[in-house]
């Protein structure tokens, strides 16, 4: 297989409509001048997808999402045994494309859909690592594109002495329901595992939503504590609910944790269901040392950030467009000019982004996606990873990228 290829490209930041090109909208980000990418792709891998299946960014590499098909054949082999098992085959591809292995990987996400397939995945998953496993988050989602049951998508590190694991003191957290480790330093940059909001001695969950933040908060603050790092380390988030209608209760409860410091950018995202019968999981990226910048405000409250510049890496909240119409593509049009405008903000390129994740309530959106992705990052495709949730008050899509520069 080759290893790294680089490519000289430029990228066209354009909103395009069904006919051909339009001019570019006044707010959306210039492209500037071209930026060296080294894009990843094993040589049987397909060479027309409208995504990268990875892309470095220094000393760390995203993958996109790979499913249970075959890249190649289009082929899902039966059970979930089978299936994780292609996933991470896929995965092992890439890596080894791009001189890595397994041992390599640093943060999943494992995206099934349906959490009855946890203990078969988790068998399988399990196999790939010895020793030293990757930080994960895993969730059930609403649906997988071309039918697939599980996606699973890695961020890797190039230096493995730079790579090791954050362990809390023994019954500090709720013991592991998987093969993944509490956080995982890459270098500066720290990833931890999703987490719930169960009691550590005996794993029993608080019955409100509002407890059962505080507690998820609880443990996480147990496991940057051992890495010696506060909340206000925190340069990203995910937040995953079950009850779309208890969304104000967890803000509520979220936002009191932060009120000695900025909110990180967040993706505030609705599924049908998380391990362990809990109602929210949260995700953190976290980093030390170096220059930081909060981008933008992200709403009206005056909480959270559009997006956070670590050093030359750059976070960015999930965006949502419903109000731009009722349409996919006005609202993904939107979405991206929105995050393009962060990514000008932190002085990056459209160029620059080397990863974006995409949540759609349609999977029949999904060529479109496609399509307007390949016009908007043409020429500098993103690795990209895209999950079916549940719809929100019109929202048809919603994506958070990270970017940067010189990658």
């Amino acid at each position: 297989m080759k290893a790294v290829v680089a490519l000289l490209v430029p990228v066209s930041i354009v909103l395009a409509g069904c006919g051909g090109q339009e001019p570019q909208e006044p707010n959306a980000p210039a492209a500037g001048p071209a930026s060296a990418r080294r894009i990843v792709r094993p040589d049987r891998f397909p060479a027309d997808r409208p995504y990268s299946f990875g892309v470095w960014a220094g000393d760390t590499l995203y993958l996109s999402g790979q499913t249970d098909r075959d890249p190649v054949s289009g082929t899902t082999p039966d059970g979930i045994a089978a299936q994780t098992r292609q996933a991470m085959n896929n995965i092992g591809e890439v890596l080894k494309a791009a001189g890595l292995d397994h041992s390599n990987l640093v943060k999943c996400h494992v995206y099934l859909r349906s959490m009855d397939d946890y203990t078969g995945m988790n068998q399988v998953y399990g196999s790939f690592f010895s020793g030293r496993v990757p930080a994960r988050t895993t969730v059930e989602v609403a649906g997988l594109p071309h039918d697939s049951n599980l996606e699973i998508s890695c961020i890797g590190f190039r230096d493995r002495t730079r790579i090791s694991v954050v362990t809390p003191p023994a019954g500090s957290l709720p013991a592991p329901l998987g093969p993944y480790s509490a956080a995982v330093w890459a270098g500066d940059t720290l990833y931890l595992s999703g987490m719930g909001g169960q009691f550590p001695k005996d794993r029993r969950l608080p019955e409100g939503l509002p407890d059962q933040v505080a507690q998820t908060l609880v443990n996480i603050r147990t496991t940057l504590d051992a890495a010696d790092l506060r909340l206000a380390d925190v340069v990203s988030s995910n937040v995953y609910l079950t009850v779309k209608g208890q969304a104000g209760d967890l803000e509520g409860a979220y936002a009191a944790a932060f009120q000695e410091s900025s909110e990180p950018p967040r993706g505030l995202i609705f599924l049908p269901r998380l391990p362990g019968g809990i109602k929210t999981e949260i995700t953190f990226v976290a980093a030390r040392g170096g220059e930081r910048q909060i981008i933008g405000v992200a709403d009206r409250n005056g909480r959270g950030s559009r997006g956070s510049h670590v050093g030359r890496t750059l976070y960015t909240r999930a965006e949502a467009a419903p109000e731009a119409g009722a349409g996919f593509d006005e609202q993904f049009r939107e979405v991206l000019r929105r995050l393009l405008k962060t990514v000008e903000d932190a002085g990056m390129r459209g160029s620059d982004v080397v990863s974006i994740q995409v949540y759609l309530s349609e999977l029949s959106d999904l060529d479109s996606m496609n399509r307007i992705s390949g016009e908007v990052f043409a020429g500098a495709l993103p690795a990209r990873t895209t999950v079916l949730v549940q719809s929100s008050e019109g929202r048809r899509v919603s994506a958070a990228l990270v970017a940067a520069p010189g990658s």
